[in-house]
C-alpha cells in the first residue's frame, strides 16, 4: 500500500512496532486486570486453556468476561494510530484508505459479504451435522451481551486490522514484492498470535494455521487490491460477531452467548471452509465494491 519512493526509514517501522506491541501488552494487561477486579473475575481463568477453567469462565456472565478480554485491544488501536502519526509522520486517514474519504458503505459491503458466505456454509454444516450442535440461547444473557458485541467487539476487530493489515502489511510492501507474496506473508503473521487461543490448544497446528492464515490472506489481498482497510474492517467484525452471536465453541477464546454451541472447533472442516471462502469473498467484494464509490 506504500510507494517505494515515500517509504519511511526502517528504524521508524522497528521502533513503531516496538511501541505498539509494548503499549498493547502493558496497558492491555492493566485494563484486563482492572476490569477483572471490577467484575470480581479470576484473571488466571481468562488465560487458561484447561477444560475446568474454561468451564468456570462459561459459568460467569458472558458479557463481563467478554468485556474484560476485549478491553485489552483498546491500547492496540490507539497505539497503532499514534505510531502511524508519530513514527511514520503520516496522516491517520491514509492508514484507513488511500482515497479522499473513508467509505463506510464499503465497510458494510465487507461485513455483508463475509456474513453471507459464513451463514450459507454454516447453514449447510448445521443441517449435515445437526447432532453436533446444542441450542444454547438465553435471552437474559443475550441482551446485555449485545452491548459488548456492538461496542468493544468493533474496537478489537478494527485494532487488529489497523495493526496487521494497516501497519504490518505496509511494512511488508516495499514496492518490490508481489500481491501474492505480501498476502501470504501477511496471512502467516496474522495466524501466529491466534495459535495461542484456547480453542487451538491440544490440536495439531496445521489446520488452525491454514484456517487463520487463509482468512488473513483474504483480508490482506483485498486490502492490497483496494488500497484501503474498509472491506477488511467490515469482514473481520462480521466474522467475530457471528462467532459471538450465532455459533461458538465451548473452548473459544471469547466468552459468548451464541444461539448454538459446539463442544470444540472442528479444525479440518474449518480450514477447508476458510480456503473455499477466499476466492468467493475476493470476487464478491470486487463485484459489489466497484459500485460503492
Amino acid at each position: 500500500m506504500n510507494s517505494a519512493t515515500t517509504r519511511p526509514r526502517l528504524w521508524r517501522w522497528i521502533f513503531g512496532t516496538l511501541f505498539i506491541v509494548t503499549t498493547w501488552q502493558v496497558l492491555g494487561l492493566a485494563l484486563t486486570f482492572l476490569f477483572a477486579s471490577y467484575f470480581d473475575l479470576d484473571v488466571e481463568l481468562l488465560f487458561s486453556t484447561a477444560d475446568e477453567d474454561l468451564a468456570a469462565i462459561r459459568a460467569l456472565p458472558a458479557w463481563s468476561s467478554a468485556a474484560t478480554v476485549l478491553i485489552s485491544f483498546l491500547p492496540l488501536l490507539i497505539a497503532t494510530l499514534l505510531a502511524y502519526r508519530i513514527f511514520l509522520k503520516k496522516n491517520i486517514k491514509s492508514l484507513f484508505t488511500s482515497r479522499d474519504r473513508y467509505s463506510y458503505k464499503r465497510t458494510w459491503i465487507g461485513f455483508a459479504s463475509l456474513a453471507l458466505i459464513s451463514i450459507a456454509f454454516g447453514s449447510i454444516d448445521l443441517i449435515l451435522n445437526w447432532d453436533s450442535y446444542t441450542f444454547s440461547f438465553k435471552a437474559s444473557a443475550f441482551l446485555p451481551y449485545l452491548l459488548i458485541a456492538f461496542t468493544l467487539l468493533p474496537i478489537q476487530t478494527t485494532a487488529e486490522e489497523l495493526f496487521f493489515r494497516g501497519w504490518i502489511q505496509r511494512w511488508l510492501d516495499n514496492g518490490k514484492k508481489k500481491q501474492w507474496s505480501i498476502s501470504i506473508l501477511s496471512g502467516a503473521i496474522f495466524s501466529l498470535p491466534h495459535l495461542a487461543n484456547p480453542e487451538v490448544a491440544g490440536n495439531e497446528l496445521i489446520f488452525p494455521i491454514i484456517s487463520y492464515g487463509a482468512t488473513g490472506f483474504m483480508l490482506a489481498w483485498v486490502t492490497y487490491r483496494d488500497k484501503s482497510l474498509e472491506l477488511a474492517i467490515g469482514a473481520h467484525f462480521a466474522n467475530n460477531l457471528l462467532a459471538a452471536l450465532l455459533v461458538s465453541s465451548q473452548d473459544s477464546a471469547l466468552p459468548s452467548v451464541s444461539l448454538f454451541s459446539v463442544p470444540e472447533v472442528a479444525w479440518g472442516p474449518a480450514a477447508l471452509f476458510s480456503v473455499i471462502m477466499v476466492p468467493i469473498f475476493i470476487w464478491l467484494t470486487n463485484r459489489w465494491g466497484a459500485k460503492a464509490y
